[in-house]
């Protein structure tokens, strides 16, 4: 039942594909030696039960996770021309003399093993191993002179005579076509002949595959296939047999829902139903970068990978997207796509294109920019740069001269229906005839602007989009010849003026300004925001245009991706995203668009140079049971430090030394035919956020403390989670913070406590010693500078003392000077009265005693006045006489007259000299004692001590 539902469902697809006038094919992603960095030639493919793909490359084992390219060298450095993996996880290889089998290790690589050298009893000679298969229980290698036997344990070569060609399955039982031989069965080590030689036109047999009961064999020379049933051999006839005999078959596989795919030698890959018919090709004509095909593999996903004579190539057999480029031609960017039964067009930027059998050619004189092309009734209407044409092949016929037709709508009313264009600068008018033909009518008065889309609401306002600038709003006379109540929208919320989307969705009038979306409330008569879309829909920004699909599904396209929105009432759910790097980074920008072939239920994107064929019904695609894990491939840790790096084996619980604080993950999701899902990563005991990965499966933590973490990533599409995974490990404690070390820390601690108690102890005693100190030097200084007060009081007291003894001094030397010249005068005037002999002698001489008894001599009166002096000025005159010995006691008496600060009058008269005499007096002692003009003598004797 499963079978026939398969066929079925194979038999639909491939009518699906043939139906179109377009040679849409798959997307061919090409992987080249800049992808893999090894040998260009690969001659074998492989896939383990995890979706981890291997190939057989010049160099070695290449494997490849999807994201990572990893190559695995023989010791022999020699070409992997096959490979077999095992149930048990084992991957044999076969090279030139050598053969074995590759294991996984702990640290997520493979290491090898050699069964070369455990054969027995056998001599090598060019044993080139080309094929590797599992008959009973046993690992068979085939060469063209050999055959080695791989029990598990032992390894046995067998030398044959019938050189086999090749080794292949088709269901249980094992064949073998002999180098110039006959087809044989292989079973027990044997080989027996099935079908002679002669029988397939001495061909050779490359390939067995199954059809129904039968197998179907495949022949070199002879340029087709065999079918072998109940020991009869009959032709199968197909589309492609002289495409096949010119280009020689090489490989065939069988699809999961039973197509046939034949690779050639020389012209790429072809893809068979079960009638024969073609349903796709490829080549170097539509993206394969090589056309001699060494091997084909059917994954577990139903697609294609191709091993190549240069690179590798996988093929998106089992998806919605198909593909279609002009071989020879760039038709350059494409606006509009109208497919018929057995015809279609494209409007592009180069002009109109008309498709059929398999050719492309340029409808002449439609040459320039092709704004549409659609199908109205049975007339086929293109709006192109010189005005608007009825398409019919090759053949155009104006029928309207307005420059640039870029949009053409049906508008239905109450009363009649019409067409309106929108064109470079008027509004077209179409009417139907009785016939059920589109006329043009006239142009409509009243409007002048570049329309690009139009649409009309559910109170019969129409609505235009400017090419460049802003909406329009406006209805049609009912006389139909004019346009009335125009009103134009500069803007829709914050953004003034340029280009705004218009659609409609289920009825609704929309509008976008790339950032939000907007509706028409005619309650209110304004533009207000669409809140459930935009709630909705929030991924959806930079919209470009959007288009109807099937049902309630739209096509919203920006500027990289595609997106299928199923829209319910009010209710917007993304079902679809492409991207456009799936067709090999084509630039788009804002001129990309979606027509919707109703005829054939799918749509057709419009690309530079090419269109993509999109269905929305997956019914008709394989269903993979497979369900692919997401691991962690690698764990790598770091020392930033020092540079140091090591793998840890990828297991729960890791531990990691501490200064290995970076590490870095390598995930693996062999998953090759979902071209939207995202992965994203969280570490917990780091931080509770998911961060967003894009679609890169390494993640890298850098300088991560001590402690317990958990890694987890999750594989996602849109609002579901496809596949996920974590890991638990720990960065162990640095030595420095183990716990003896943090015991020791706080003896250490505490001994530090102690000693900084002690050193504050000391700190503050000397501080308060300082202090104490300070306080006793100010006090000292104080009772210093209290005692230098005191002494210098003194010492004015003294002064003043000694001032007012100088002025005492000389108060007394004046008073004695006077009451000495007084009794001289006394003295003369009782002589004279003597003399004179009035008064009586004897009363005058005793007068005379008395006055000569108080009359003391200048010898007494300086020697009185010298002690008392010195007593004074501190021993003035010793000093003197010390450092001047040339001085007279006449000088010191001198000297002791200046230092009192006596004028010279006074000193005249106590001296009993003349003034001049004490000027000469006061030369002579200047000389003694050696003082300059400017010095004062006065001032040196009051300064001398």
């Amino acid at each position: 039942m499963r079978i026939a539902i398969t066929f079925l469902l194979s038999l639909v697809f491939s009518s699906l594909l043939q139906a179109s006038p377009i040679p849409f094919s798959p997307i061919v992603r090409s992987y080249s030696v800049s992808d893999y960095n090894v040998g260009i030639q690969n001659w074998a493919i492989a896939q383990d039960e995890r979706g981890v793909m291997y190939f057989g490359n010049n160099s070695g084992l290449l494997e490849f996770d999807g994201s990572a390219w990893r190559l695995y060298e023989l010791p022999t450095k020699g070409i992997v021309r096959a490979i077999y993996i095992s149930e048990d996880g084992k991957i044999y290889v076969g090279s030139y003399e050598e053969f074995g089998y590759f294991v996984h290790t702990p640290y997520s690589t493979l290491e090898y093993h050699s069964l070369k050298d455990e054969v027995k009893d056998f001599t090598f000679h060019n044993d080139e191993i080309w094929n590797i298969v599992c008959v009973q229980g046993e690992i068979v290698f085939q060469s063209f002179g050999s055959l080695f036997f791989y029990n598990g344990n032992s390894v046995e070569g067998i030398r044959v005579k019938s050189l086999p060609l090749n080794l292949f399955q088709v269901g249980n039982t094992f064949y073998s076509q002999r180098i110039n031989g006959g087809l044989c069965v292989f079973s027990g080590r044997k080989m027996e002949e099935l079908i002679p030689r002669k029988v397939f036109g001495n061909s050779d047999v490359l390939a067995g595959l199954p059809y129904d009961d039968a197998v179907l064999m495949l022949t070199r020379n002879q340029g087709g296939f065999l079918l072998y049933r109940d020991g009869r051999v009959e032709k199968w006839k197909t589309e492609c047999d002289d495409i096949f005999r010119k280009h020689t078959i090489n490989r065939a596989v069988i699809t999961k829902d039973s197509c046939y795919v034949v690779g050639t030698i020389s012209d790429g890959i072809y893809a068979l139903d079960k009638k024969g018919k073609l349903i796709w090709k490829v080549n170097t004509d539509n993206k394969l970068q090589n056309n001699t095909v060494l091997r084909l593999y059917c994954d577990d996903d139903n697609n294609i990978w191709t091993a190549l004579d240069e690179g590798i190539a996988y093929i998106h057999n089992n998806s919605l997207i198909y593909y279609y480029e002009p071989p020879f031609r760039k038709i350059g960017m494409v606006y509009d796509v109208l497919v018929r039964e057995n015809e279609a067009y494209i409007a592009s930027n180069q002009g109109l294109y008309w498709l059929k059998d398999g050719k492309t050619e340029l409808v002449p004189g439609l040459e320039e920019q092709a704004w549409f092309v659609d199908e109205w009734g049975k007339q086929i209407f293109c709006g192109h740069n010189k005005g608007t044409f009825l398409i019919s092949g090759l053949k155009s016929k104006l029928v309207s001269d307005v420059k640039g037709g870029m949009c053409m709508e049906k508008i239905e009313s109450k009363e009649e229906s019409f067409l309106l264009e929108g064109t470079y600068a008027l509004l077209n008018l179409y009417t139907e005839d009785t016939s059920g033909a589109y006329g043009f009518i006239r142009s409509l008065r009243g409007f002048s602007h570049m329309v690009r889309h139009i649409e009309v609401d559910h109170q019969g306002n129409i609505w235009a989009k400017h090419l460049r600038n802003g909406l329009y709003r406006f209805r049609i006379d009912p006389d139909m010849k004019q346009v009335k109540d125009v009103r134009k929208y500069e803007g829709l919320g914050e953004v003034k003026g340029g280009s705004f989307t218009l659609f409609k969705i289920n009825g609704r009038v929309v509008f976008s300004n790339g950032e939000y979306f907007y509706t028409y409330e005619d309650m209110t008569d304004s533009i207000v925001p669409y809140e459930t879309m935009n709630e909705q829909l929030m991924e959806l920004k930079g919209i470009k245009t959007v288009s109807r699909a099937n049902g309630d599904y739209y096509w919203f396209v920006g500027d990289r991706i595609v997106y299928l929105v199923k829209c319910a009432i009010n209710t917007f759910n993304i079902e679809l995203r492409i991207p456009y790097s799936l067709f090999d980074g084509l630039t788009v920008e804002e001129r990309g668009s979606v027509a919707y072939d109703v005829r054939n239920g799918c749509s057709y994107l419009c690309l530079n140079n090419a269109i993509a064929r999109i269905e929305t019904d997956s019914s008709s695609l394989y269903k993979s049971r497979v369900r692919r894990s997401l691991w962690i491939s690698g764990m790598r840790v770091i020392d930033e430090f020092s540079g140091k790096r090591k793998t840890l084996v990828v297991q729960p619980g890791a531990k990691v030394e501490p200064e290995f604080n970076t590490v870095n993950f390598t995930l693996c999701y062999p998953v090759y035919s979902n071209y939207t899902y995202k992965v994203r990563y969280r570490l917990e005991g780091y931080s509770d956020q998911w961060m967003p990965g894009g679609r890169y499966l390494q993640k890298k933590y850098s300088r991560l403390s001590y402690g317990s973490y958990v890694f987890q990533a999750e594989i996602y599409d849109t609002d579901r989670v496809l596949a996920s995974v974590e890991l638990p490990f720990e960065i162990l404690r640095p030595w420095y913070l183990s716990y003896w070390a943090v015991g020791s820390y706080i003896l250490a601690g505490l001994c530090l406590l102690a000693l900084l108690q002690y050193l504050v102890y000391r700190f503050v005693k000397k501080k308060k010693d300082r202090v104490i100190e300070r306080q006793r030097v100010a006090h000292q200084a104080e009772l210093e500078r209290q005692e230098k007060k005191i002494v210098e009081l003194e010492k004015e007291q003294l002064e003043a003392d000694l001032r007012f003894k100088s002025k005492e001094l000389s108060s007394v030397v004046m008073t004695n000077i006077a009451h000495q010249e007084f009794l001289n005068s006394l003295k003369e005037e009782i002589q004279r009265q003597k003399l004179s002999g009035q008064y009586g002698r004897k009363n005058l001489d005793k007068l005379l005693t008395l006055v000569n008894s108080n009359i003391v001599s200048d010898k007494e009166n300086w020697t009185m006045f010298q002690a008392n002096f010195d007593r004074i000025h501190e021993n003035f005159f010793r000093n003197l006489k010390l450092q001047y010995t040339d001085l007279t006691s006449g000088d010191l008496r001198f000297c002791a007259l200046l230092r009192l600060n006596m004028p010279t009058k006074e000193i005249s008269k106590l001296l009993n000299i003349s003034t001049r005499g004490v000027d000469a007096a006061r030369y002579r002692l200047r000389k003694k004692f050696n003082l300059l003009p400017e010095e004062s003598l006065t001032d040196f004797l009051i300064n001398f001590k």
